[in-house]
């Protein structure tokens, strides 16, 4: 009764708490808060459990989860908290807060804390609250894990793209790189697939087509050294010592002379004429004018064997005469005429020789008034002319047609037309400008040989 009446003489306001301590209205009970105000010289004195009471006022300060927070009295004594174990790290808050900071932070078992006090005026009491620095934002952590997971997992698909697009290009690299070493070994008929349309795709189809076209001019390089070495092999076969055959020759026309044969003669010095054209000098390509006289020589023979049963006529430019041409190239064509054309022919025949030049193009015609063919025959004619074997019909002109797109291209060589009962025109297509380069380079490899 003091300790009120000491609270009631000193009361400053309507009323005021005292400390925690024993009940007077209940023996034996649990420690209580009271409050004391005095009303007409009457104490008035309310008892009230700690627990409940300091509960109804710590539910109006918890705000984080996990947040401690508790009532101190004005003797330091915890009158209740909000969770049933305070760690003792509650000696450390008090401590700090007597030092009369109100808000600070300490650690505590590894673990990060932040504590505060607020003064109650009315009844002098402390409410202290402690909450972990990770309960300050309790979704913070698992933001944090999320965006770590989403990082991962941005790195994996990053590393997998990168790995993907690597192998997208690297692949077809490494088959072109396959390729390649092949076709070092001397395989050409390797051919790399691509789908694609980039610039591999692109690069692959750039080497696709040089393989084949190394390969192209690889087979035609073979074929005209093959025919070439035919025709030194036939050569050989037939060589025959041309001082022999010409002393023969003249003596023949000169024992002719003094007999009178003058036709006779002139079919001997014209063979002369063919023989020393055939077999002298080295040179793949000639002047078409010599081409002519080796073609006048020949015909002058033909005539003498049909009588006049044959006419010639020869029209040439001037600017054509001075083309070079392959050697050899008019005679299987005139005689061809001659026998395909003229000699089936019940009349007399005309045999035509024009050449012009035109657009860069020398254009020789070699046309009769012959028999012709019918379209199933000229068809095969021309599908035995293009053909690579080398034997059956029409060797002759078969081997003027390879030798020429040997030397100039598959755009030159033989153009065959006829018509039944009218005659046929074998039309012989050569480079202009591209002939001079080539006339020198079969000059150096003569030089060369010999």
């Amino acid at each position: 009764m003091e300790v009120y009446e000491n609270a009631a003489s000193n009361l400053v306001g309507d009323g005021t708490w005292t400390e925690k301590g024993s009940s007077l209205c209940q023996k034996n009970a649990e420690e209580v808060v009271t409050f004391i105000s005095s009303i007409n010289k009457v104490i008035l004195a309310i008892e009230l459990n700690p627990e409940t009471f300091g509960l109804l006022m710590l539910n109006n300060y918890s705000t984080f989860q996990n947040q401690y927070t508790y009532l101190v009295d004005c003797a330091g004594n915890v009158l209740c908290s909000n969770k049933t174990n305070i760690y003792d790290w509650g000696d450390v808050v008090t401590k700090g807060m007597e030092k009369g900071v109100r808000r600070y932070e300490f650690n505590w078992d590894n673990k990060d804390y932040f504590a505060c006090r607020q003064y109650n005026g009315l009844t002098g009491w402390e409410t202290y609250s402690v909450v972990s620095t990770d309960d300050f934002f309790p979704q913070a952590k698992r933001l944090r894990e999320a965006i770590m997971g989403l990082v991962l997992l941005a790195m994996l698909a990053a590393g997998v793209g990168i790995f993907i697009l690597s192998y997208t290009f690297t692949r077809p690299i490494g088959r072109l790189k396959n390729a390649m070493k092949q076709v070092e070994a001397g395989d050409f008929d390797i051919q790399v697939e691509s789908k694609t349309h980039d610039e591999i795709g692109m690069l692959i189809q750039s080497f696709n087509y040089m393989v084949s076209r190394l390969r192209q001019l690889i087979m035609e390089v073979y074929q005209q050294k093959l025919a070439q070495k035919n025709a030194e092999l036939t050569a050989l076969q037939a060589q025959i010592n041309p001082h022999f055959l010409y002393n023969t020759l003249d003596s023949i026309n000169w024992m002719l002379i003094e007999k009178g044969e003058w036709e006779i003669s002139d079919v001997v010095v014209s063979l002369g004429d063919i023989l020393k054209y055939s077999l002298h000098g080295e040179e793949m390509l000639v002047l078409f004018e010599e081409e002519l006289k080796y073609i006048e020589s020949y015909l002058c023979i033909q005539k003498n064997r049909l009588e006049d049963r044959l006419t010639v006529q020869i029209e040439i430019d001037e600017e054509a005469k001075l083309c070079f041409v392959p050697k050899l190239i008019l005679q299987p064509i005139v005689e061809n005429a001659i026998l395909h054309g003229i000699e089936k022919k019940k009349e007399m025949g005309r045999i035509q020789i024009q050449a012009i030049v035109r657009e860069g193009t020398l254009e020789i015609r070699v046309t009769d008034d012959g028999i012709g063919m019918q379209p199933d025959r000229l068809m095969r004619f021309r599908e035995s002319i293009m053909s690579d074997e080398i034997s059956g019909k029409h060797i002759g002109m078969r081997n003027v047609h390879r030798r020429i797109q040997l030397h100039f291209g598959e755009a030159y060589g033989l153009k065959i037309d006829s018509e039944w009962q009218k005659g046929t025109t074998v039309t012989i297509l050569l480079p202009v400008e591209e002939v001079d380069q080539a006339k020198e380079v079969t000059e150096d490899e003569n030089r060369n040989c010999r």
